[in-house]
């Protein structure tokens, strides 16, 4: 796509606060985890089952990253955890 200066990728996650008001643009790690997320797994899991898509990295630093990106999420009010 050509929009001028901005740069458009396939990776490109944005996410708005449920007021639709806050836009959070993901960067392509944030974007594949955004899209793994169930509900239904936990860090551990998600890891697990990514860790594959990430070179060089072992599925603990996956965990502990996965874990530190969804409690961003929390505090910003994009996701809920139980």
């Amino acid at each position: 796509c050509d929009w001028s200066s901005d740069v458009c990728s396939s990776d490109l996650v944005v996410i708005l606060d449920a007021d639709g008001t806050v836009m959070t643009t993901l960067n392509p790690v944030g974007a594949v985890i955004w899209n793994a997320l169930d509900g239904e797994r936990d860090a551990a899991a998600l890891a697990a089952g990514l860790v594959a898509q990430f070179d060089g990295v072992a599925v603990d630093e996956l965990e502990a990253d996965i874990v530190e990106f969804v409690e961003s999420l929390v505090e910003a009010k994009l996701v809920e955890s139980d």
